[in-house]
């Protein structure tokens, strides 16, 4: 079965053009991840299924099906993502954050979502994004990235959401260099944003994984 799942995976993620690695990056996972499930030498959860089917564009029937039968006249009922996670604690979806021009994110809460159990005791919050900036890192406008509250990176070239000047946040790639602090879009289009080292710059999350939806 999870051959026959991984060669279904395999297939979506060519069609939609990504690479192993930028598939993992997009639901937080590593290429070695992806690589395993699409060998069929990994079990993968309902869970990941459902991010598969939602990141690539897929309905949850085309994994889940028969080969004889994804072409079947049956009516497949509609899943809540709720329904897909085992145990799911609701986080909280905060307001718009720019993924191209920096932006204070309203904490107004837009809504919640289902999590497994276990990551909720990660301090996750989830943002929506808005704009191109994040394109390379598989961060699209409208996606829900998911973020890991602390302040400070685990390692440098990690996504961060920064606040900026305790005025603006913006979702960014987290670079340093002789004392200052680099503010990297994943989008060429935009140029490096530089700041002195001085507590301009404060860490708010840092990025866990994203979910997108058709």
């Amino acid at each position: 079965m999870y051959i026959k799942i991984g060669d279904k995976i395999r297939k979506a993620r060519i069609d939609r053009g990504f690479s192993q690695h930028e598939l993992g990056t997009a639901l937080g996972l590593t290429a070695t991840a992806i690589n395993y499930y699409e060998k069929g030498k990994r079990k993968i959860s309902i869970e990941d299924i459902y991010r598969l089917a939602a990141t690539l564009k897929k309905p949850l029937a085309y994994f889940l099906s028969e080969p004889d039968n994804l072409s079947s006249k049956k009516t497949v009922p509609k899943i809540k993502p709720e329904n897909c996670i085992v145990n799911p604690v609701k986080i909280p979806v905060l307001g718009v954050i720019h993924g191209g021009e920096t932006l204070w994110p309203e904490q107004n809460i837009l809504g919640y979502l289902p999590v497994p159990g276990e990551k909720a005791a990660e301090g996750l919050f989830a943002l929506k994004v808005k704009g191109n900036s994040m394109d390379g890192k598989g961060i699209c406008d409208g996606d829900l990235v998911l973020l890991r509250r602390q302040d400070h990176v685990d390692f440098i070239g990690q996504v961060v959401c920064a606040l900026i000047n305790r005025i603006e946040s913006s979702l960014k790639i987290y670079l340093e260099g002789e004392d200052k602090i680099i503010l990297r879009s994943a989008n060429p289009s935009y140029p490096d944003i530089v700041f002195e080292n001085d507590g301009s710059v404060v860490i708010q999350g840092v990025y866990a994984g994203v979910f997108k939806f058709p």
